[in-house]
């Protein structure tokens, strides 16, 4: 019988050949990864190049519909629905790029992801009715486009006037000052106004002293203290610049959380926080109908209060991202650093008194102008520090007080002060970026309706 022995090595034939193939395959996977991701990293980056070019082309848009909206005095803007001169477009910039404009009523339901209720209608001034201008505030509404479906809208808040007067003499100022106060201030101490736009203006008179100093203009329609420093212009007698109505209700949108009246936090849209995996905002506590914040707040956000807010050492550092919205009166004291929180650089809006006390510091490093809107009165001393524009509307304390029915946009709580100072070591640093203001100023008869239309405040969608 005869046998065959076993040759080891033949059974091996083709392990070599699988090897490789199996490393081609690997090397095949790898080369299809590092591929797919470097495409990734590159749509990403293309994206962002078409948001800023279309964010651009809406900025440009918002700018040349402005300029034309404040030149017109002849337009209702509403009932047009269009931008004077130029329309509403759509306008093309370059084969990628375009914008077009929108003029809208305040409550138009296009603005807002969910309708607006009865209670935010009547906090607003308004009817719901978006062919109707109950309050005499519109929304101009710029859609900037790029490839690949990219949109980006910016707005303005437009407070339209109509009178029903003809124009016989008319004259446009544009003002920009650090500080804008409709009525009478008194500037003391060593308080200091500077920047590029360090300019203080008031419709009423300016007095004061010390070593306070201006390094920019200082103006008022009525008289100014000659014991003030001032480096360029001092003047009285001068025309008035048109301080907007100033409204919490107008900001509300900006809020990434609420402090009721009730006590609680929640969401903009009424939903309750303090679960687990949806916890509330700390460092707030509610006491004896108003909000109170202290030390350190590790939840940067926009905060809109339906009460009055005291702010006591919150913040620790300067760059901070808390804003503060109030239906009340507002204190900021002690050691707090901030900067605005939101795109739209609102700093502090209160419907009632504004009180900068103590080392308060809103002087962001990074030369960010905010904004600190104020319904009645001022109060700024200490060491206190601003970078930005202060507005303040000078309401009448016994007429400001709030009521749900005839004076919904009124303070909450009591009136602190009556008067408007700034004084001490305080320093406001302005350069200008939040735009100007215009004022019409006008002698008139009776005749056809004019329009009087000025810009306030940035909203980014």
């Amino acid at each position: 019988m005869d046998t065959q022995p076993i040759n080891p090595v033949s059974s091996e034939k083709g392990v070599a050949l699988i090897i490789v193939l199996l490393l081609l395959a690997v090397m095949a996977a790898l080369t299809t990864g590092l591929t797919l991701n470097g495409q990734t990293e590159i749509a990403m980056a293309t994206n962002e190049r078409y948001y800023a070019g279309a964010r651009a082309a809406a900025e440009s848009g918002l700018n040349r519909a402005i300029e034309k909206i404040i030149a017109d005095t002849s337009t209702d803007l509403l009932a047009a629905g269009a931008v004077p001169v130029i329309g509403n477009g759509p306008f093309t910039l370059s084969s990628d790029y375009s914008y077009s404009l929108e003029i809208l009523d305040d409550d138009d339901t296009s603005l807002y992801p969910t309708t607006l209720t009865a209670a935010q209608l009547t906090q607003m001034g308004e009817n719901g009715n978006a062919a109707n201008n109950a309050n005499q505030r519109l929304i101009l509404r710029a859609t900037g486009t790029g490839p690949n479906a990219t949109i980006v809208r910016v707005s303005r808040v437009l407070q339209t006037v109509a009178t029903n007067t003809i124009t016989q003499t008319q004259t446009t100022t544009l003002s920009n000052p650090a500080i804008l106060v409709n009525g009478n201030v008194d500037v003391t101490g060593s308080s200091l106004v500077s920047g590029t736009q360090g300019n203080l203006h008031a419709n009423g008179n300016v007095t004061g002293g010390g070593s306070a100093h201006i390094t920019g203009n200082l103006t008022a329609t009525g008289t100014v203290s000659n014991a003030i420093t001032v480096d360029h212009l001092r003047a009285g007698g001068m025309p008035p610049v048109t301080v907007p109505e100033i409204k919490a209700s107008d900001y509300l949108s900006l809020a990434d959380w609420i402090l009721t009246s009730a006590g609680t936090i929640t969401h903009p849209n009424g939903s309750s926080c303090g679960a687990k995996l949806d916890p509330c905002p700390t460092g707030w506590t509610f006491s004896g109908g108003g909000w109170r914040a202290d030390g350190a707040m590790p939840s940067s956000a926009t905060y809109y209060a339906q009460t009055d807010v005291e702010m006591h050492g919150t913040g620790k550092s300067s760059l901070t991202a808390i804003s503060v919205i109030a239906e009340g009166s507002l204190t900021v004291n002690g050691n707090g650093q901030f900067t605005p929180e939101n795109a739209s650089k609102i700093q502090f809006v209160t419907n009632g008194d504004f009180n900068f006390l103590g080392n308060a510091d809103a002087d962001d490093p990074t030369n960010l102008d905010g904004q600190i809107m104020v319904r009645e009165q001022i109060n700024i001393q200490g060491n206190s520090e601003f970078q930005g524009r202060v507005m303040v509307q000078d309401k009448d304390s016994a007429s400001n007080a709030y009521n749900a029915v005839t004076n919904p946009n009124g303070r909450r709580g009591a009136s602190s002060f009556a008067t408007n100072n700034i004084q001490g070591n305080m320093h406001v640093t302005y350069n200008g970026s939040l735009g100007d203001i215009a004022s019409v100023q006008t002698i008139t008869t009776t005749g056809p309706t004019v329009y009087t239309n000025n810009i306030s405040g940035w909203i980014e969608q």
